[in-house]
């Protein structure tokens, strides 16, 4: 096997990668295997089945030949990049192999972010959409996410059955991948300049002028695929206040400058908040690598920094959406299981309708697919910093929401506000809702085993209190099964390895990675003492 594997190293694209890694972890590559799961594929850069590289691209590639050809008479689909290690060589493989199957395919020249990606499908009316990202992981990772025509990620179903296709393949260095240039010169095509101006048309015409205020913006694209399209959506809004993290808005596959390029990392804004001290800024905003996702942090008058959790995000925008429609009727908000109860809470004031599904935006595109034609999707989002207003993109979309936050901002700006004071009119109404992550890793090979463990008991054995708290309802989308005095009834969703135990004062979830020795843990609660009460949940469950 691994003879076999570097006896091809020099074509294979990643041998600068496979020489950087530990011998534990290029063994690691030979003796695992990448899985196409329901989010796509993703991965190291390296040698071996386990291993992103051109021999496990290729396979993915003609595994989603075979699945399209069998799906649909004459299939097209748009292949779009992000700033990342081997992005656009990836891009032009999976292109030419497609097109050795006659597959008709459009492609970009320079990187593009992933909500373009779902609008290109959108605008283009093509069967389907390859985005070449691995969002906000570390540098030497890459991947592939996949859309169907709608331009969301496929569903649960489609991504088994193209699993499928790319899983009888067999041995990726046993693939033929011969692509011809006949084939490729036939079927590639190069997307023009309009799809991109459509798109900033439609988020232009969404948002709408930016009132003039005193508001002062720093943004980064943390050396992602937001710059420069933000920057010209901001100007076209006449929005000129705004300041570049310069070192930070260009593309770079290192990601140089910061230790983790996710804006949900607060460390991810130290070069930020360093410019707006200086330039004494209120509202900072850093996007992820593929620009789907999107964090933000105020400075007050005194110079404290105030960084906002994904919950706090989304339930701002959701109070905003929902004050920008109060003249329509049959309004509807759309959240996960694992995100905050204040949205919803926001939402249950103003008379908006509730959809909760699982976790993943395919399943908010859904829902905004399956609504009737009397509702109105008025906001969608995810604890994890993933919003969407306007669903001409049907996966979460930053660029869009960029714009919408600053001009939130600017008009509160206008009076003297800032966000925060937003956010805490609204806790007045609805009550302050803390929340807090803990992501917990069991290393080892029985990493697994003890998760399966602790799963395994809350199922078996539930229990009747948690770190004082009395359990008034358990929800095990597993069994699909409500537990609540004594009775069980259904949940109306898809099975997924997912638990959610309720009190009077919020939730707990828990939710192992599918494929990670990982678990996380998701606190919400209305507390006073609401950091202690988490860390004694998070030591009665892991310890």
């Amino acid at each position: 096997m691994k003879d076999n594997w570097d006896n091809r190293k020099k074509e294979s694209f990643v041998e600068y990668f496979h020489n950087q890694q530990t011998i534990e972890s290029q063994s690691e590559g030979y003796n695992s295997k990448l899985e196409f799961g329901t989010a796509g594929i993703r991965g190291r850069l390296g040698l071996g089945e386990g291993r992103l590289n051109k021999f496990t691209i290729g396979k993915v590639a003609l595994g989603i030949a075979k699945y399209l050809t069998d799906h649909a008479k004459s299939p097209s689909v748009v292949i779009y990049f992000d700033t990342r290690h081997l992005s656009y060589e990836f891009s032009n493989l999976i292109a030419d192999v497609l097109a050795t199957k006659n597959i008709k395919v459009y492609v970009t020249n320079t990187y593009r972010s992933t909500p373009e990606l779902s609008f290109a499908v959108r605008h283009l009316k093509t069967t389907a959409g390859i985005m070449i990202t691995a969002s906000h992981n570390p540098k030497d990772y890459n991947g592939i996410k996949v859309y169907g025509s709608d331009g969301a990620q496929l569903d649960t179903e489609s991504s088994i059955a193209l699993s499928g296709y790319i899983d009888e393949l067999g041995d990726p260095l046993k693939i033929d991948m011969e692509c011809s240039i006949r084939k490729t010169e036939e079927y590639v095509h190069i997307i023009s300049e309009e799809v991109k101006e459509n798109y900033i048309k439609h988020v232009t015409n969404s948002v709408g002028i930016i009132p003039t205020s005193n508001l002062r913006v720093v943004f980064s694209s943390l050396h992602g695929t937001s710059v420069p399209i933000v920057p010209t959506i901001l100007e076209r809004l006449k929005f000129k206040s705004f300041s570049l993290v310069e070192e930070q808005c260009v593309p770079d596959p290192n990601f140089s400058s910061v230790d983790s390029a996710n804006p949900e990392d607060y460390k991810a804004f130290d070069k930020a908040i360093e410019k707006a001290k200086n330039m004494q800024s209120g509202l900072l905003i850093c996007t992820d690598p593929d620009a789907d996702r999107v964090g933000i942090a105020e400075i007050d008058i005194d110079g404290n920094v105030y960084y906002y959790n994904g919950n706090e995000i989304g339930a701002l925008l959701l109070n905003y959406q929902i004050k920008k429609t109060s003249h329509l009727n049959s309004r509807v908000m759309v959240q996960s299981i694992v995100t905050s109860e204040l949205g919803k809470n926001i939402a249950k004031e103003n008379n908006v309708l509730v959809k909760e599904v699982l976790t993943g935006f395919k399943f908010i595109a859904k829902e905004i697919r399956d609504l009737s034609p009397d509702d109105k999707f008025i906001f969608g989002y995810e604890e994890s910093y993933g919003y969407l207003a306007d669903p001409f993109v049907r996966d979460k979309d930053a660029i869009q929401i960029v714009p919408l936050i600053i001009k939130y901002a600017s008009e509160l700006k206008t009076t003297g506000r800032m966000l925060k004071d937003e956010l805490n009119d609204i806790y007045k109404i609805v009550g302050k809702h803390n929340d807090k992550l803990f992501s917990q890793t069991f290393e080892g090979i029985n990493g697994k085993t003890k998760i399966d463990k602790i799963m395994s008991e809350m199922r078996c054995n539930p229990p009747k209190s948690i770190a004082g708290l009395s359990v008034i309802r358990i929800e095990d989308y597993e069994k699909q099964e409500r537990l609540e005095s004594g009775s069980v009834t259904k949940i109306n969703l898809p099975k997924a390895n997912v638990l959610k135990i309720y009190f009077e004062s919020g939730f707990i979830a828990l939710r192992p990675s599918g494929t990670e020795p990982k678990i996380k843990l998701y606190v919400s609660l209305k507390s006073d003492n609401f950091e202690r009460l988490a860390d004694e949940i998070s030591n009665s469950i892991f310890t």
